[in-house]
């Protein structure tokens, strides 16, 4: 590799950290019971001058690889938090279950604008923050293992649903639809990761897609790269 070239699959881990600050907030909200609007205003804002000042510091084709993944990650990480949510909606469904999954849209939106506020307007500013999530967990996960095997879409998703299990059960007391719960995440942080999975290998390893990538000339490169 020549000496001024930049390592495509090289992990970028502040960025990745950096992405994560939404669903970083949420777990400070609900360890600290804090505000999330606060966190969400904190983290938000030192995430955004941590990523500036990333890009400030990196060479031209650097940036353009950077700029590339983040785009990749928000339109897999969009079609896949569609893909988790519609597999979720199919199980209650089909399985006449009695848990709704998407009562979090409401809590969420709640926590942000407050209690006070129409339900309307919770649920869709939980729901954009729900999305918000999705598409910034996908975001992250290519910087960190983007145009790998599918696989690791796999495994990310069920980093995501260890540490949902982890805080969710106690936080909203789902103890009366423990099961349902167990099988509804599980199957939906599955179809998440199949679908980052999928998508992010196929969209960051070149496949033509003008939209979604950069010049031709930057995809090049990209393809000697991994090829080394």
């Amino acid at each position: 590799m020549k000496e001024d070239s930049v390592d495509f699959n090289k992990p970028q881990l502040i960025l990745a950290l950096v992405a994560m600050a939404s669903g970083i907030a949420l777990v400070i909200t609900i360890l600290a019971k804090t505000s999330l609007a606060l966190m969400l205003i904190c983290l938000g804002a030192f995430a955004g001058f941590t990523a500036a000042f990333k890009l400030s510091r990196s060479r031209d084709r650097e940036r353009q690889f950077i700029k590339h993944k983040f785009k990749v990650g928000l339109y897999s990480g969009f079609l896949a938090t569609l893909a988790y949510d519609l597999s979720r909606f199919l199980l209650v469904k089909l399985g006449n279950m009695n848990l709704w999954p998407f009562e979090t849209f409401l809590i969420f939106g709640q926590l942000i604008i407050g209690e006070n506020v129409p339900k309307t307007a919770a649920y869709v500013v939980g729901t954009a923050y729900h999305f918000l999530n999705g598409v910034m967990f996908s975001v992250a996960y290519c910087f960190v293992l983007g145009g790998r095997s599918w696989q690791y879409g796999i495994l990310w998703a069920l980093f995501l649903e260890a540490a949902m299990f982890t805080l969710y059960p106690g936080w909203l007391d789902l103890e009366a639809v423990m099961k349902e719960f167990t099988i509804v995440s599980m199957i939906g942080h599955i179809t998440y990761g199949v679908v980052l999975g999928f998508l992010s290998r196929r969209w960051l390893r070149g496949r033509k897609l003008d939209h979604f990538l950069v010049s031709e000339q930057d995809l090049t490169l990209e393809e000697e790269q991994i090829d080394q």
